[in-house]
């Protein structure tokens, strides 16, 4: 595949994964949580697509890490294959984390306390893997800058989004008793972490792998 066919694939992959990951790990996933003391049966198909977009993501994750190294192995391929690695290791820990959901699938009706339990696990273990996930955006952020023709705001964004993945998540893992401080710091830091990687998706899409000629 040439730059600008590996570009649009990593674009679309990131925006159909953020569409995805935004359902299915944002909205179906904290409805499900907070029926279950209530109203779990009723909820159980939504949580039936919430591992299904689940699913849809871990193959994105895997994609877009070999699609990224791809892009940007020409500007520096130690960082960029180091940025891949990260990043396959922290969607290997997203699915360790959604198979304690899976577990659920048995016991849906029956064990209401382990069902809980699993998306405390889920959530633990995913969290985690969210610290990791910030070191990778904090490489893919340097790739950015190297690249040269990506602009400034975007690497800007992407690294203070790592930074701000490991640091929120790493308050909500080993100091849980900050828990409102972690909550108010997310909802200040969620535009960078928001727009770092989504900018870059559009870029990729619009822009990435194309070939500038010099006007003669």
């Amino acid at each position: 595949m040439n730059s600008r066919t590996i570009a649009k694939k990593t674009g679309w992959s990131l925006v159909t994964m953020a569409a995805i990951g935004g359902f299915s790990l944002g909205y179906a996933y904290e409805n499900v949580f907070s029926s279950l003391q209530t109203n779990a049966a009723g909820y159980f198909p939504l949580f039936l697509i919430a591992l299904f977009g689940i699913l849809l993501t871990v193959i994105l994750d895997f994609i877009v890490s070999f699609t990224l190294y791809e892009f940007f192995k020409n500007d520096n391929k130690i960082i960029s294959l180091i940025a891949a690695i990260l990043r396959v290791i922290y969607t290997l820990i997203l699915v360790v984390a959604a198979f304690f959901l899976t577990c659920n699938l048995t016991i849906w009706d029956t064990n209401r306390r382990v069902v809980i339990e699993n998306f405390e696990r889920f959530m633990f273990i995913w969290t985690i893997g969210l610290i990791v996930f910030g070191f990778h955006l904090i490489l893919i952020g340097f790739l950015m800058k190297i690249h040269k023709k990506i602009p400034k705001i975007l690497w800007i964004l992407t690294i203070i989004a790592g930074f701000s993945y490991i640091i929120i998540h790493f308050l909500q893992v080993a100091i849980p008793s900050l828990e409102q401080f972690t909550k108010y710091l997310q909802m200040v830091l969620m535009l960078p972490m928001t727009a770092g990687e989504l900018g870059l998706a559009i870029w990729l899409i619009i822009k990435g792998g194309k070939i500038q000629f010099k006007r003669v």
